[in-house]
């Protein structure tokens, strides 16, 4: 018994599984600030519920956020009030259900794939999936990722149960139904589109090879489980919908949606490819045995035989043409075209579906009475491969492009990996494949490692976003900037020790010492990443950055100091959710910010964040800091401003150069 197969076996399998991606999750959970813009805005949402006591509404201050459905809000709400309540104001509490969902999926996962590979090879594809960038990254972040990903498995999962095991279970689909309508409430039907896409796709696959496609599917239409979606589903949208009179469905449907289809929104466009060229750094370090699994699907799939070949060929003749036909639309008539590609794999699926029901499809491709379904892996690779393919062009082709929307298909892929590994085990075989893996995983290895040194960034980010600082030196900046950067390197040089033996075992052919090495590596130049290096950039991290120039001035709401902290903060040229998060609510932005001072006396004192580098106010920042200065010797305030501080706005790539000012009753007390 190999050392995989000791911990692939009994109970520990699922508690090492689960550890790999909470532990390798855990430093980012606790040790990084609010993040731009998206984690902010979802955890102030959250906040934002629970201090008002309304579950209903979502809402970013004065703003209906009509995105995205509320069922990540309950959860971060429920985290923050079972661990440390809404006034403590600590991010963690909201990455709760992130972290522990990413966790959870590694063991979805796990469950998946006993059922379709095999115990070992599910093992090994959950491990390396568990440890992927992408995950671990998106586990300790606020959003609605890492939960979604956990659903989208499970309900894979339960069709792949009712698949390979024709039992017809009702649990299975009482089971995918949940998912559907829990992660419905989360992101709408993300999670619905990629079940449908593997569960059709699954169906025409065994329809258009085999002659028929089977009825394991049929016991979803069991009324309790549509019943369920209505349960769940129903009651929200509802209530919403009458909360924000009408507002939500236009919001959520008409507009972000929508925006996302029409085009590239908010400027989220990527080059072509995009996922794809990600994945050396998302996937790694599963990126060891990424093409060994693509490749040994392949050729499963496509089969020995002479029939099965042509017939292969002519499928991927008829892809192509299908592809040919949209692109020649979208060069033809680009006010539409682009919006019609996302369409691709459903067309697939139609065409194919209609082909495999035609005479001349069944005379071309006669079936043998020996051609049986779900008696070997056959059905399970196709699986796999409809889950992973027929998704991944899905938002391949989408115009809107963000790198975690590949999310749910890497278990999929992951899977891929373990069958490959598992195969390469059993044959000691390694071919062209593995090679080419090793060499994906050294430019993974190689990009982690580089933006983990201290050295590389000063020399390639430091220096170059000094020079975009119009209102300070420089050379003041680099100063400022160059003291964060001791950072400890033991995690880092165990991590390159790590990834450079697992690649030496790698081409020793010792794929299973290799897989271990591998996630260790990973592990590692993830906590040298979430320890050592993000948590210390403050000058990556302007809201960091904007409450130590508060400080000069004790100008941070709820912070005790002598002179009295204002109730809120009053920003100008800068307006990032991390901000409204991190300082309360009631801390206003551009364009809410008063620009001037009150008359009311029991309003002081009040406090100013001035980013003096904000080049599209209206009116210049400069002018406004005059104006705020002359009013204040009209009323005779006393008038404190702080050091500078200086920072990347790493949302917009914009330097920031922040100083305090403080306006209160009476005359300055000098000494």
């Amino acid at each position: 018994m190999t050392l995989l197969d000791r911990l692939a076996a009994g109970p520990k399998a699922w508690v090492i599984l689960f550890l790999i991606t909470l532990l390798g999750a855990a430093p980012g959970v606790f040790l990084l600030p609010p993040l731009d813009r998206d984690e902010s805005r979802f955890a102030q949402a959250s906040k934002e519920m629970l201090e008002e006591d309304n579950y209903i509404l979502i809402q970013y201050q004065d703003e209906l956020r009509n995105k995205k459905p509320a069922g990540i809000h309950w959860m971060q709400a429920a985290a923050t009030a079972m661990t440390t309540g809404v006034e403590a104001k600590e991010m963690w509490t909201y990455r709760l259900p992130s972290w522990i969902g990413a966790a959870l999926a590694t063991l979805a996962t796990f469950w998946t794939g006993i059922v379709l590979i095999g115990r070992r090879a599910s093992f090994i594809g959950a491990a390396l999936f568990g440890s992927t960038l992408l995950l671990t990254s998106e586990a300790h972040i606020s959003k609605t990722d890492g939960m979604l990903v956990l659903l989208t498995t499970l309900s894979i999962g339960a069709l792949a149960h009712l698949y390979r095991l024709r039992s017809q279970s009702k649990r299975m689909a009482i089971l995918f139904w949940v998912c559907i309508s829990v992660s419905f409430l989360i992101k709408g039907p993300v999670t619905l589109m990629v079940a449908a896409y593997a569960g059709l796709g699954l169906w025409v696959w065994d329809r258009a090879a085999d002659g028929r496609g089977g009825d394991w599917w049929r016991v979803l239409l069991w009324w309790p489980g549509p019943l369920i979606f209505v349960a769940l589903v129903l009651p929200w949208f509802t209530w919403i919908q009458l909360a924000t009179e009408g507002q939500y469905v236009r919001g959520a449907v008409g507009k972000d949606l929508k925006d996302k289809f029409a085009g590239a929104s908010e400027g989220h466009a990527g080059w072509p490819l995009y996922h794809l060229t990600h994945i050396p750094a998302w996937f790694f370090p599963a990126t060891l045995l990424v093409v060994p699994g693509a490749v040994a699907a392949w050729q499963h799939l496509r089969g020995d035989s002479e029939t099965g070949r042509k017939r292969g060929t002519d499928a991927l003749l008829i892809l192509g043409a299908l592809a040919g036909f949209l692109f020649f639309i979208d060069w033809a008539i680009p006010a539409i075209g682009y919006r019609i590609l996302p369409a691709y794999p459903a067309l697939v699926l139609i065409v194919f579906a209609w082909l495999s029901g035609t005479r001349r499809w069944r005379e071309r491709w006669p079936q043998t009475p020996s051609q049986t379904l779900h008696l070997d892996e056959t059905g399970a690779l196709r699986l796999l491969a409809a889950w992973a393919v027929l998704t991944a062009l899905f938002f391949e082709l989408m115009p809107t492009r963000l790198s975690h929307y590949i999310l749910p298909v890497y278990p999929a892929m992951g899977l891929l990996c373990g069958y490959a590994a598992d195969q390469m085990i059993r044959t000691q075989s390694f071919k062209w494949s593995g090679y080419v893996s090793l060499a994906l995983f050294a430019i993974g290895a190689l990009a982690l490692i580089l933006v983990g040194h201290p050295d590389i960034l000063r020399l390639a980010v430091m220096q170059e976003a000094v020079g975009d600082f119009k209102t300070a030196d420089p050379a003041d900046v680099m100063t400022a900037w160059t003291q964060t950067l001791a950072i400890p390197l033991y995690l880092w040089i165990a991590a390159f020790a790590l990834m450079g033996t697992a690649l030496i075992a790698g081409a020793m052919r010792r794929t299973g010492p290799a897989i271990v090495l591998a996630i260790l590596g990973a592990t590692a130049i993830g906590w040298h990443l979430r320890i050592h290096v993000l948590p210390t950039q403050l000058w990556a991290q302007p809201t960091v950055t904007a409450v130590n120039a508060l400080k000069d001035v004790c100008g941070v709401p709820g912070q005790p100091c002598a002179q009295g902290a204002p109730a809120r903060v009053l920003a100008l040229g800068y307006a990032e959710p991390s901000y409204v998060f991190t300082l309360g609510t009631q801390s206003l932005h551009p364009p809410e910010t008063p620009l001037n001072l009150p008359e009311d006396k029991t309003a002081y004192p009040v406090v100013y964040l001035v980013n003096y580098e904000d080049r599209k106010a209206e009116p210049s920042i400069d002018d406004t800091v005059k104006h705020l200065r002359a009013e204040a010797d009209a009323l005779r305030l006393c008038v404190s401003e702080g050091a500078s501080h200086y920072a990347i706005n790493y949302s917009n790539g914009d330097p920031v150069h922040f100083r305090a000012l403080r306006f209160e009753q009476g005359p300055c007390k000098r000494g």
